[in-house]
């Protein structure tokens, strides 16, 4: 049995940046991911902002950067506001590998193919249980995904409101704007989510959708049909789906000895599903918290609450990305169409990232729908 100040359980952008964090504090660090490599294991649009790379303190190398593009987002009549700011279209597993190399550098030890399958917390450490053996920590990250084993061996059984997901690679495309992400809003297309194209080049994109109250699976090979101009010939060679919680940090994600964060927590940014940027900073402070407090020997609930201290920023800006959600959500086509002729490019990126909306309120606040339908549900 292997004796640690800190275990991370999950191998996502989350827990490999929890533990880099933990390791270079100098605490000792394990990292357990079931899967046999450390990778992208679940559907993900690869489109990140140019400071996801930045927090996660990874160099923009062609290995890791497929793409860079603007943003396209489109009404339900297909109107669309033009986001100029250039983003990346990732190798994911290739950022998580590096992030990876990072951890190890500072120290951190990483088992592949070892699943935690049981935790229990005890007075004077927590024991995790794998097909492999046990391993003891003075404290415990979670990170191990929405159905979480590290949540649900602690009974905790809140979780952040899901939405459903599916997302295709296809290849033999003819994609009309291979320097754009798109993104595609209306109870037609995708009730309660939206559909995306993000193009690697002209020939390979990633094809995706989440809705509420649907079968994903029947929106998206609808929405494939209907740009078949793109996409008739393309063919799928990566086909994968999976829950991802929209509806905001869970209550305590933060118990004696224990810390979850990433899926298994909600650190998603509500309106867009966007769960890179703000794993990698979520890792990185309950990471720091973990190695530190481990060290010092206080290991209760409320030394490591100093998460919510270093995450607040992230923290806020789910909250408030949450409130955009759910006013926009009650939205109907025509208001949504409406609104994409008010807002500006700068507005869209602050309401979707649960930025500046105070600003966005106040401009809103003057016209004679949306002084209603919106302001009050966002401020």
């Amino acid at each position: 049995m292997g004796k640690y100040d800190v275990i991370v359980v999950g191998g996502g952008p989350a827990g490999v940046s929890a533990a880099k964090a933990a390791g270079k504090t100098g605490a000792k660090t394990l990292l357990l991911e079931k899967a046999p490599t450390i990778m992208a294991n679940k559907p993900c649009g690869q489109a990140v902002s140019q400071e996801t790379l930045q927090t996660a303190e990874v160099k923009p190398e062609p290995s890791i950067v497929l793409n860079r593009a603007y943003a396209l987002v489109y009404a339900p009549n297909l109107n669309y506001v033009k986001i100029d700011r250039i983003g990346f279209l990732i190798d994911k597993s290739r950022l998580l590998q590096y992030m990876a190399a990072h951890a190890a550098e500072y120290g951190a030890e990483i088992h592949v193919r070892e699943e935690a399958q049981n935790v229990k917390v005890g007075d004077e450490a927590v024991k995790v249980k794998t097909n492999r053996g046990e391993h003891e920590a003075s404290i415990l990250i979670g990170a191990d995904g929405y159905d979480s084993t590290v949540a649900r061996s602690l009974g905790i059984t809140e979780r952040s409101e899901p939405i459903p997901t599916v997302q295709y690679v296809m290849v033999n495309c003819s994609v009309k704007y291979p320097g754009a992400v798109r993104f595609y809003l209306g109870s037609k297309i995708a009730p309660g989510g939206y559909a995306w194209i993000f193009p690697h080049n002209e020939k390979i994109a990633e094809v995706g959708i989440g809705v509420r109250g649907g079968s994903a699976r029947e929106y998206l090979d609808a929405f494939v049909k209907r740009f078949s101009d793109e996409l008739g010939r393309a063919q799928i060679i990566d086909y994968r789906g999976a829950p991802v919680p929209i509806g905001g940090l869970i209550s305590e994600p933060i118990k004696d000895r224990v810390i979850l964060i990433g899926d298994a927590a909600g650190t998603v940014i509500p309106l867009t599903g966007a769960g890179i940027h703000s794993s990698i900073a979520a890792g990185l402070a309950a990471g720091r918290v973990a190695g530190e407090a481990a060290q010092e020997g206080d290991t209760s609930r409320e030394r490591l609450s100093e998460f919510y201290t270093l995450y607040k920023p992230w923290i806020d800006r789910i909250r408030k990305s949450l409130k955009v959600m759910r006013a926009l959500e009650k939205m109907s086509d025509d208001e949504l169409n409406l609104l994409a002729e008010v807002l500006s490019d700068q507005d869209i990126l602050d309401l979707a990232n649960g930025l500046d909306i105070l600003r966005v309120a106040k401009k809103l606040a003057m016209h004679p729908i949306f002084a209603v339908k919106l302001v009050k549900a966002i401020t």
